[in-house]
């Protein structure tokens, strides 16, 4: 009875331990990529890139998600309980709309700004937009990285959100260098264009599958 209890402590204690590290290597991409978003809505000012911009919407919304894991995170480490399995959803559901709120917002702002550049080009600053591209795929290349170590879920997800926002700096950073040959402003807003779609699509996607998880009573 003595030794049960006993190896039962040392496995809360491990599961303790490594919901710990899961939530500190979630709270740290968190950080990195809330700042990081700063940056890149100030350099899309800076270098006048509508893509950029549409970027830093995509990636601000990847921050909201990051730090909603973070909040459930800590809150299931705190109360794993049966009790309170179903309010977690909800509040997974809200970070989820939330989240889709504050992107489709976003989304309209880039579209209004990159439809009329579509028929009146204006050239961005293509080194600018070179270097923040730089920092984009270092930036959320590391992020990744970090959480690549993780087993949980919430860990490989986000990770996944990290690699397309990789991605997504790959593509700023073809647009750039071409820019800094050939004087195609058109460029610019294309790409914020192609990345606000992939935006939208991504809210419709994700707030469908977060009702669907909530609505059905083999996964509620």
């Amino acid at each position: 009875m003595h030794n049960h209890n006993h190896g039962h402590s040392h496995n809360h204690k491990h599961h303790h331990s490594s919901a710990d590290t899961a939530s500190n290597r979630i709270g740290w991409a968190f950080c990195l990529n809330f700042c990081f978003t700063i940056i890149e809505f100030i350099g899309g000012w800076l270098t006048n890139s509508t893509a950029i911009m549409a970027d830093a919407v995509h990636d601000l919304g990847d921050s909201l998600s990051i730090g909603t894991a973070w909040g459930l995170n800590k809150l299931s480490d705190k109360k794993s309980n049966a009790i309170f399995s179903y309010g977690y959803k909800r509040f997974s559901l809200l970070g989820a709309l939330i989240n889709g709120i504050v992107l489709t917002i976003g989304s309209i702002w880039i579209l209004l700004e990159s439809i009329p550049r579509l028929f009146n080009p204006v050239m961005p600053q293509a080194e600018g937009m070179l270097l923040l591209a730089i920092f984009g795929i270092a930036v959320n290349g590391f992020a990744a990285y970090k959480l690549s170590g993780g087993k949980s879920l919430n860990e490989r997800v986000l990770n996944w959100h990290l690699l397309e926002d990789v991605l997504g700096w790959v593509a700023v950073l073809i647009v750039s260098i071409v820019l800094m040959f050939k004087p195609w402003p058109i460029l610019d807003p294309i790409l914020s264009i192609g990345f606000t779609l992939f935006i939208l699509f991504n809210v419709g996607r994700n707030l469908k599958c977060q009702r669907q998880s909530n609505f059905d009573p083999l996964t509620a």
